[in-house]
């Protein structure tokens, strides 16, 4: 979550990344290059296959997986003679959501840290201390929540480093090592030292704090391989808005505070203090490393190999294409989809916007009413980028499900976990829904909203959302859940209902629906809602355990039992 302009040799002068910088001064920086998508899973998707998401089909997090019939970087590399490694600091990278393929090791063991808490820390009076002595019941079981978040869902920048360096101490000369720093995700919250240098910072302070943990990571390649024998490249998968356009962090909007990453290259073949003007795409990563290290290229991929461009042979023009699906699958809004061309960024959205970059870097005056004929030339582009990129490779939803507690543990993170992969929308191109750029305010209302309820100050996110008015399904489902924890079951029925009407798929309100059935005695009612939610969701254990009570309450004891056993054996497969 590193845009570029946060970094010092791409303009930043109060950024500390000396790390980084040696590596752009050794070798190359691209000073535009572009992700396709403002979302972890999807971008890093295409980083490993040189694809965008219309193509290799991972659209958003946690709902969908890479599809095993899309060759990878590491599947190449390995092929090729290569030990790969891979160490990631965050949930939304799990191995089943199928980045591990061709990795020999894929370590995606998350730390005790998270968000700035230490795991289970209200076990300071746990029976090993020894004031257990003389009860006869001495209860100190800890729950896995934790000032509002279940669960390790992230690891720190250090703990990823000192996993690849005990892997680096038995690598071979040969090997491909992939590191993932997840620290300048929000809630921004630097160790200390970097902390208090970056108090009125703290996004910057986790950028400096993970740049001195590359540092560490590139001193021991040095120190065990000749300076300059080992191919670098260091890139993000997606920037922050940092309050840019209305956006807090990222997700929601496709502008360059999002789009426009980091990306440097150093190492044989390569050369020293090169910059590369022209706009560039983090699908063209994966092409230049297979390249460069001469293994087999990856075929009918939409990236391209950047040597030429490094040589100063220009070539054709690199359309960047964008887009996000996560305005789509997270409020029923219309999704966003774009190009970026060396001087214009072109959005489809339910209002066309167009910026010349040349003269408007901050994209800040839409130009798309009065410039017809670009907007329809690019959008030209889009359409044809769209139909070329709508290749059938296997099924990529994730066919294993998440868990309650995984849903919990993705939404500490800060994301929103879609409860349908959005397959019953017969085109997700579609710009149809209500305008992101004109909702976004509502996500501030609904993080407000949820840190209220994280608070345990139920009423005061009621109040929240009720001056929202029934904006979105977004806000009805919320309202829906909260209701239903405050035992206003006919308010949560009401809210329930109206966003079944529009999304029947949710299997989260269907759950929230029956138990604000059940909270009112209909208890036929709530069961018909709870088997609809588990057969789109029957990896839920709540679910299944709130079938097991509706079911006693209506004297089905037979049916009771298997669904507490469902129930059980639900939470028995989470990880």
């Amino acid at each position: 979550t590193v845009r570029a302009d946060y970094i010092g040799s791409y303009g930043a002068t109060r950024a500390h990344t000396p790390n980084f910088d040696t590596v752009a001064a050794e070798g190359v920086r691209f000073d535009v290059a572009i992700s396709p998508t403002p979302l972890t899973l999807p971008s890093h998707a295409s980083l490993m296959t040189a694809l965008d998401p219309p193509a290799h089909g991972v659209r958003h997090n946690g709902i969908h997986r890479l599809s095993g019939e899309i060759p990878t970087l590491a599947e190449h590399l390995r092929a090729a003679g290569f030990a790969t490694a891979a160490f990631v600091g965050a949930l939304v990278l799990d191995a089943r959501f199928g980045l591990d393929r061709g990795f020999n090791t894929y370590d995606d063991t998350m730390s005790d840290r998270m968000s700035g808490h230490v795991g289970y820390a209200e076990r300071v009076l746990d029976a090993r201390f020894g004031l257990d002595r003389g009860f006869n019941t001495y209860d100190d079981t800890m729950s896995d929540r934790m000032s509002g978040h279940v669960g390790y869902a992230e690891r720190t920048a250090d703990a990823v480093a000192d996993a690849a360096l005990a892997w680096l101490d038995r690598a071979p000369e040969r090997f491909f090592l992939w590191l993932h720093f997840y620290d300048a995700h929000a809630g921004y919250d630097p160790p200390p030292g970097f902390a208090s240098a970056f108090a009125s910072r703290p996004y910057q302070g986790e950028i400096a704090f993970v740049d001195s943990q590359l540092g560490r990571v590139l001193t021991d390649i040095r120190r065990r391989w000749p300076v300059g024998g080992t191919l670098l490249v260091v890139t993000a998968d997606h920037g922050e808005s940092l309050g840019e356009h209305g956006e807090a962090t990222h997700s929601y909007s496709i502008y360059d505070a999002t789009q426009r990453i980091p990306l440097v290259m150093s190492g044989p073949g390569l050369p020293r203090g090169r910059v590369v003007a022209e706009t560039v795409r983090l699908v063209d990563v994966a092409p230049t490393v297979i390249g460069l290290a001469g293994a087999a290229p990856l075929l009918e991929v939409e990236g391209r190999d950047l040597r030429p461009l490094i040589a100063g042979d220009e070539g054709d023009e690199r359309i960047a294409y964008m887009e996000t699906q996560a305005t789509r699958l997270d409020y029923g809004w219309s999704p966003l989809l774009g190009v970026r061309t060396a001087r214009f960024k072109y959005i489809r959205a339910p209002r066309p916007e167009l910026y010349d970059l040349e003269s408007d870097s901050g994209e800040l005056r839409d130009i798309a009413g009065t410039n017809p004929e670009e907007v329809a030339r690019l959008d030209g582009l889009l359409a044809k980028r769209l139909a070329s990129g709508m290749v059938s490779r296997g099924d990529n939803r994730l066919s294993v499900g998440l868990s309650d507690s995984d849903r919990e543990r993705l939404r500490s993170l800060g994301y929103v976990v879609p409860e349908t992969d959005g397959s019953t929308v017969s085109d997700p191109h579609a710009t149809v829904g209500p305008n992101p750029k004109d909702s976004i305010g509502l996500l501030r209302v609904l993080a407000e909203a949820q840190d209220d309820v994280d608070a345990g100050r139920l009423t005061a996110a009621l109040a929240r959302l009720e001056q929202s008015g029934n904006e979105g399904t977004a806000v009805r489902a919320m309202r829906a859940s909260i209701a239903v924890a405050t035992d206003d079951f006919v308010s949560a029925e009401r809210d329930a209902r109206a966003v079944l009407i529009s999304q029947s798929d949710r299997p989260d309100v269907l759950l929230i629906l029956g138990r604000a059935l059940a909270g009112q005695g209909r208890l036929e009612e709530a069961r018909a809602a709870i088997e609809a939610s588990l057969l789109l969701d029957p990896a839920s254990e709540s679910g299944w355990e709130f079938l097991g009570r509706v079911s006693e309450g209506l004297g089905r004891t037979d049916a009771a039992r298997e669904a507490f056993a469902r129930s059980r054996q639900a939470d028995a497969a989470t990880p």
